[in-house]
């Protein structure tokens, strides 16, 4: 059964949110790390969120796979006169695609400022290591 233009745009909206859901709740949850990281977590609870993570990145994939496949088919069957009957909520789609491309964005400038700090935290060790 072939979809329908706005069930495949419907199908996109929700792939979006769930994923906007999840880099939120990554986020939360990258922070209470860091939180407890100050506190000594433990190598055990260490070893549970790393495993988390890995369970969280391989859902994102799929999801960010799925919308990806879903964007691509929608404009691929579906012809410009048809989508234009459905302008509200392909301008849905581009505004959760916003939200989504602002979210990586800081996500990744965050993950970035995180690595520098401790490469500087290791080469602190590493100089004092040396004396």
């Amino acid at each position: 059964m072939a979809l329908t233009a706005i069930e495949s745009l419907t199908d996109i909206i929700e792939v979006s949110k769930v994923l906007l859901k999840l880099l939120d709740t990554a986020d939360i949850q990258g922070q209470d790390i860091q939180g407890q990281s100050e506190n000594k977590k433990s190598i055990a609870e260490s070893a549970s969120h790393d495993n988390g993570e890995q369970i969280n990145t391989a859902k994102l994939l799929t999801l960010i796979k799925h919308r990806e496949d879903k964007i691509y088919q929608l404009f691929e069957h579906f012809s410009p006169e048809e989508l234009q009957l459905h302008l509200a909520q392909l301008q849905t789609m581009a505004a959760l695609d916003s939200q989504l491309i602002e979210k990586v964005n800081r996500t990744q400038e965050s993950a970035k400022s995180e690595i520098l700090t401790l490469k500087k935290n290791k080469k602190a060790i590493n100089l004092y290591q040396k004396l």
